[in-house]
């Protein structure tokens, strides 16, 4: 009877432990690049590859910035292009919302001033394999300064 009740309690322990990494909603990747002297540079394009190793789920593709005074503009323009493991390709022209009435925004944890702008709701991954994420900076000088870093965030879709 004892080593039964050790039993059954070991099995709930693992049961719960099971239960609660199974639903875990953290990012699948999340990867961000440092500017130089926090200032990207017009034609610096930066490149993300993200290796997708559940085919046939669904995914959210978040963009994420860490601007500070510098940076002069309500909004951050960029153009981006996702091309997936299995070749299909898609784009599109982002302006992500980085000041508030004047102040720059502040969405992290440790507030420090961050923006995010979801890319793509519900991306559908059909292969395994290498996914591509391509940002090219759109405001039409050479150097902005006030940029410290961009970033993708990858979460399984909802």
């Amino acid at each position: 009877m004892k080593y039964l009740k050790q039993f059954l309690s070991i099995i709930l322990v693992f049961t719960l432990a099971a239960s609660l990494v199974s639903c875990k909603r953290g990012p699948v990747y999340e990867k961000s690049q440092k500017m130089k002297n926090s200032t990207w540079d017009r034609f610096d394009n930066k490149f993300f590859e993200i290796p997708i190793e559940d085919a046939g789920k669904t995914y959210d593709i978040t963009f994420v910035t860490h601007c500070a005074e510098p940076f002069p503009y309500d909004e951050l323009p960029f153009y981006v292009i996702l091309t997936t493991p299995s070749g299909e390709e898609r784009m599109r022209e982002v302006k992500v919302p980085v000041r508030d009435n004047g102040k720059l925004i502040k969405e992290s944890k440790d507030g420090n001033p961050e923006a995010r702008m979801v890319l793509w709701r519900n991306i559908s991954m059909a292969e395994k394999g290498k996914c591509k994420i391509s940002i090219e900076n759109m405001i039409p000088i050479i150097q902005t300064e006030g940029i410290d870093d961009i970033g993708i965030v990858i979460t399984i879709s909802k």
